[in-house]
């Protein structure tokens, strides 16, 4: 059993060791497990390029590249897990990913599209998809780029737990995301979201996405804010703040933008305030708000003329 050898090999292991599981690599599957100080599992050989990093249910599924001998650099499709409680189930999940089914109709199908394999198991298993709303983030980079672009420093704070998304030198600017296209309106929780402290000035931007074969993703704008002189690095560990390390599917999904309209956030604009409670003070008790703002008939400055301006 298949199973078995994986468990006895990591038993056998030494920590930071592969060792080959003989019964597939003696067929010409080449396949191997692997531990480390803080997780074990099976790697395998995969034709991809692409970066991959999911987790579903305690496991991890990653591409890698390794040098297995002095000189053999491996592009590797990693399963593995930290919970070595439970190894015994585990093995058993390896083994499906690892099987080479019939003639090695598996194995191929795993070595050229390994997330096919993470999306139908994810599903049977039940996993809840907890990736963050790629447009959210999508909205924040876009208008990043479209503020650097205009000669703004601008500096992308969301992913940092700071209250406004994006700090300029004379204003906030906070983004709001939907794929709604027929309604604008904006959801806010935080109760004073709208009501920035020392009288510095708030723009409003609500983007207006659709999911879409081509056109912006995250992994593309990414790569347009380095060349605006953002810092790779920095990116993308804000990103991993937001759960979209590299290689997640979601910085590779791609949305249409259809409005970018901003609003400048005055005494006219709605929202709650510390001057909507009697005495500037909400009622005792009162420990958060969430409400809904319809942007319908508020003025408002749509962005994509100016970009789509440029381009053409």
């Amino acid at each position: 059993m298949i199973t078995e050898e994986l468990i006895n090999n990591w038993a056998s292991t030494p920590t930071g060791m592969f060792m080959n599981v003989v019964s597939l690599t003696n067929e010409g599957y080449e396949t191997w497990t692997m531990k480390n100080r803080s997780e074990y599992g099976v790697a395998i050989p995969i034709k991809t390029e692409d970066e991959i990093s999911e987790f579903f249910s305690g496991a991890h599924l990653y591409t890698e590249k390794k040098i297995l001998n002095e000189s053999d650099e491996r592009n590797l499709l990693f399963l593995t897990s930290e919970k070595e409680d439970i190894m015994d189930t585990f093995a058993a999940l390896c083994a499906e990913l690892i099987a080479p089914g019939e003639n090695g109709e598996l194995r191929q199908e795993l070595e050229e599209n390994p997330l096919v394999w993470w999306s139908q198991w994810k599903e049977l298993l039940g996993n809840k998809n907890v990736d963050s709303r790629a447009y959210d983030v999508l909205g924040e980079l876009w208008v990043l780029k479209y503020l650097a672009e205009h000669g703004e420093q601008a500096e992308w704070n969301g992913p940092d737990g700071a209250t406004y998304d994006i700090d300029c030198d004379d204003y906030f600017v906070e983004v709001k995301s939907t794929t709604a296209r027929n309604k604008r309106q904006i959801t806010l929780s935080n109760l004073f979201q709208l009501d920035p402290p020392n009288g510095k000035k708030l723009n409003l931007i609500l983007c207006q996405f659709e999911a879409a074969s081509s056109g912006y993703c995250i992994n593309g704008l990414i790569e347009d804010l380095i060349k605006l002189g953002y810092g790779r690095d920095i990116l993308d560990m804000k990103l991993a703040k937001l759960g979209l390390e590299k290689g997640k599917t979601a910085r590779r999904r791609f949305y249409d933008l259809h409005a970018a309209t901003e609003y400048i956030v005055d005494d006219s604009f709605p929202a709650i305030r510390e001057s909507s409670f009697v005495g500037g003070t909400r009622p005792e008790g009162v420990m958060s708000i969430s409400y809904v703002v319809t942007l319908d008939g508020l003025p408002g400055k749509n962005l994509l003329i100016e970009v789509e301006g440029a381009m053409n």
